[in-house]
């Protein structure tokens, strides 16, 4: 795994909450008044609501490609997350957790990590990264 494919995570769950939200807009119900009359005497007007799904050929194909996108956005997700997970040392692990889960700055970290450098942070990750290229 590279830096470029684990920086893709926040955008990975921003592109989720995007595809959910057409997905879901396209199966909202639409609905309309129309005008109708009594079914009894005296025959007055009345206006009736109709409701219903709108669901045209073209719009089954849409939700169809919005929810493989959906699949294939959570699939590199969670293909981070394991990489993550994996990371045997508690310390590179929390480096990067924190660097791309949370989104934090290599200064943040370092801090955190009990270091005022924030070099130290950046080590940890580019020697982690250059160990596992190296494998």
């Amino acid at each position: 795994m590279d830096k470029a494919t684990l920086g893709q995570y926040r955008y990975l769950l921003k592109e989720i909450k995007s595809l959910e939200a057409r997905i879901k807009k396209l199966e909202r119900v639409s609905s309309d008044k129309v005008t109708a009359s009594n079914v009894e005497f005296p025959y007055q007007r009345i206006s009736v609501t109709v409701e219903g799904v709108e669901s045209t050929q073209a719009a089954e194909k849409l939700r169809a490609i919005l929810r493989h996108r959906r699949m294939e956005c959570e699939a590199a997700k969670l293909s981070i997350e394991s990489f993550i997970a994996g990371i045997d040392d508690s310390r590179t692990r929390l480096v990067f957790e924190r660097r791309y889960i949370y989104g934090w700055s290599y200064q943040k970290i370092s801090i955190y990590l009990g270091s005022r450098h924030e070099s130290y942070a950046r080590y940890i990750h580019d020697e982690y990264l250059k160990s596992t290229a190296e494998e």
